[in-house]
Parts: C-alpha cells; structure tokens; sequence
C-alpha cells in the first residue's frame, strides 16, 4: 500500500508543478486555478446556484461567496433572482466574462500544446488514454460498471493483438490459477495453429476494448460443417461481474446460430468455476471430464457441449 501512495504523490507532486498549479496566477493571468475552475463552472451549467458550484468544486460556503462577490464587482457575472424562489439567485457569465472565458480557454490550450509538442501522435494517445483511465478510476462514482460503459467491442485480429492475448493468458492464469509458464507456451501454440488454418468465412474472434486496451475476447473455431469450439474466453479481473463476460458469450453463441453450427464445444478446466457457471447458465452441458498433471498443476480438463436446436 505505501508504494501504491508514495506514487500518487509523486504523481501529484509532479502534475502540479508541470501545469503551474502552484502559482498564486493561473495561466499568467490575475486569477487562480479554483477562480478559473469557478467560472468554467458557472459557463457549462447555465443558471447555476452558489449552493450548487460548492457541491461541484467541493468549495467552502464563505470562500466561494467573496469571489464571487469578486467577480460581480469586475463585471463578468450576472446574478440573477428568479420570481419563483426571492431566497436564492442564478449565476450567469456576462459578455465580459464570456470573453475572459475564452481568452483563458486559448491561454490553457496554447499550454498543453507546449506540454504535448514533443510527443508522437502514439504517445499523445498514450498520455490521454492514462487521464481517461485515472479519471474514471478516481471518479467519485467509480465503479466497475462504470468502466464497463465505456468498454468497446470489435470484430476480427488486428497486428500485436495475439501477442498481447497470449500476455493476458499468460499473466491470469499464473496468478489465479498458479499455472507455470508452460501454460503461456501451450497458448502461442494454440494461437498459432488457429491462424495456419484461420477462415474469415468460418471462424471469428470478438474483443473487448477499454480506453484502446484489450480487456476481453472470446473466439469460435470451425472443426466441421457442423461443429465449432469455443476458445479463448477471457475477461480482465477488473471487469468481471459488469456483464462483459455474457455479452462476449451472446456474440459467439449467436453467430454459432447464423452459421447454422449444430454443436458447440470448448475445453476448460475444474479450475475455472467461474466460467463454468457462464457456460452452464446459457445450456453448454459437460460430456468428458479426464484427470490430468499439466502446466504445475493437477486438475480436471472437462470438455462442455451445447447443441444448437434450428430456429
């Protein structure tokens, strides 16, 4: 847990001083950084009470009122009391406030492009793909299904996507399953032997994105005319219980469906209960179960079946 710490404030301490956090003067200008965050505020939620910006920004009372009381004296808010409610007001920019507003939107842009302009088109999305990632992880609404909202689904392998499956596979299982790095190997092999006799007509690999990283895939196998496995079903931990895992499972099933596959099956192990539930759960039955050594472990490799009935 320290070290978990000691990097965020590393972070921290790093971020505030690049982005000049620390001066009394944000952007070279005669307001502060909470000063300009009040004003983007008021811009983005049109009539806007005091009450609400303190919600917002998490703001004293007593502070958020001298500067706002600020920034009526120069000019560049309105306060406005409605009819329906004398007790309270909305809070509105003016033409002046407006304009500020935008000078200071082109001073902040003009800044992160001198931050950025060393880096690549690759790099840049790097640099934001990790603010989206700390963003929602440090959200305080974070949950995992709130990162499951922003999970994209692709169709079809793209260079380096198998490489970093066999990763995934290589990594997960050894830590929650124990398995040695025999296991790793017996993937690349899996993988390779799937892309020597790989049909586009026949065969399909779906994959789940978050912020343009692999979290998710599954895959269906043509054996026959009529028969197909499914193979490498894996969800990132951080994802499991968001409904990633079944939507996966639907895409394969379904396209087994349009295929006109009669029988479905896949091999797994005693091991992976968790996936066994999933199979169940949408009709895939166990037909063999062997007792076997492998990988540093001793398990069971059970094969499950599910027939397609015809529509």
């Amino acid at each position: 847990m320290n070290n978990y710490i000691n990097e965020i404030r590393h972070f921290n301490r790093f971020y505030t001083s690049h982005l000049g956090i620390l001066n009394n003067h944000f952007l070279e200008s005669s307001y502060s950084l909470t000063e300009i965050r009040i004003l983007y505020e008021i811009d983005e939620h049109k009539n806007v009470r005091a009450k609400e910006l303190c919600q917002l920004l998490g703001l004293n009372k007593g502070y958020l009122s001298r500067i706002l009381n600020r920034f009526s004296k120069e000019g560049i808010i309105i306060k406005i009391i409605p009819k329906e409610d004398k007790r309270t007001y909305h809070i509105n920019l003016t033409a002046n406030g407006k304009k500020l507003l935008n000078k200071l939107h082109a001073l902040s842009n003009n800044q992160i492009g001198n931050f950025v302009k060393q880096l690549n088109d690759e790099e840049k999305t790097m640099l934001v793909d990790s603010m989206l990632t700390i963003e929602d992880l440090l959200s305080n609404s974070y949950s995992n299904q709130l990162l499951a909202q922003k999970v994209e689904y692709r169709q079809g392998l793209r260079p380096g996507d198998i490489g970093y499956l066999i990763y995934l596979h290589g990594t997960l299982y050894a830590k929650e399953s124990g398995y040695s790095q025999d296991f790793e190997g017996y993937v690349a092999k899996t993988f390779y032997d799937f892309l020597e006799t790989y049909s586009e007509e026949k065969d399909r690999v779906w994959l789940a994105e978050y912020n343009n990283r692999i979290i998710g895939c599954i895959a269906i196998v043509h054996r026959s005319e009529s028969e197909a496995q499914l193979r490498w079903f894996l969800v990132h931990p951080v994802f499991r219980g968001t409904g990633i895992g079944k939507k996966l499972l639907n895409k394969a099933i379904n396209y087994c469906r349009k295929m006109k596959y009669q029988n479905v099956f896949l091999t797994t192990t005693d091991i992976q209960q968790q996936a066994i539930k999933m199979y169940r759960k949408i009709g895939f039955m166990p037909t063999k179960s062997v007792a076997v050594e492998q990988w540093g472990n001793f398990f069971h490799e059970e094969r499950y079946d599910l027939k397609i009935k015809k529509n």
